[in-house]
């Protein structure tokens, strides 16, 4: 009865080893590690893009299916904050880390959502963000499509109701990827060597 025992015992031990030891290989087969080096925060799984229709520097439209074929920096604020400005180049820095590796930043760019209380035209959007780089683009169009998108990339409701803080502390940029899904968010990031750091990470 005791042999009995003791024979089970070990069998289900040799059980338990497989298990781990087959789990520890699938952890390590497809896990991403170093989350914990990253600045941003990155979402527990990549999340679609909600649908939204809105218009770009050229008066083009642009849906959730334009972020695809660039890894897209998505700044959302108002052209007319003054801190913005800080903001968005700081995202140009990050950008010109990527000079060494030029597939990756000519497949970068940084994506405006202009969320002001008045629609800028076509012409007003592209002044503005080719000042920064003609590469980049900013859109603007209905409140309603704004705001929806806006709260998807991590804008508070509390924020779209008193004016967007578009500044180093309260500023949300998001990253969305050339599939189109929104993988993180970077809020309060600093260092632009970080920034393209993290991006690295992600392609």
């Amino acid at each position: 009865m005791r042999t009995g025992n003791l024979v089970s015992k070990l069998l289900f031990a040799l059980a338990a080893l497989a298990v781990f030891t087959f789990s520890y290989y699938l952890g390590n087969r497809y896990a991403r590690p170093g989350h914990d080096r990253l600045q941003a925060f990155v979402f527990p799984e990549p999340q679609q893009v909600v649908p939204f229709r809105l218009v770009d520097k050229n008066g083009a439209p642009f849906t959730e299916n334009a972020f695809r074929g660039h890894w897209n920096f998505v700044v959302t604020g108002d052209l007319e904050q003054e801190r913005c400005r800080p903001l968005l180049f700081r995202y140009v820095l990050a950008w010109n880390y990527l000079a060494n590796e030029p597939k990756l930043q000519e497949k970068t760019r940084v994506v405006f959502l202009d969320l002001g209380r008045e629609p800028r035209t076509p012409e007003e959007l592209k002044q503005f963000i080719d000042f920064y780089n003609p590469a980049f683009t900013a859109i603007d169009g209905d409140a309603g499509q704004k705001r929806r998108l806006a709260r998807q990339l991590g804008v508070p409701e509390a924020a779209l109701e008193r004016g967007v803080q578009c500044d180093s502390q309260n500023g949300v940029v998001a990253l969305i990827s050339p599939d189109g899904v929104l993988l993180a968010l970077f809020t309060g990031v600093t260092d632009p060597a970080a920034i393209a750091r993290d991006l690295r990470f992600f392609q």
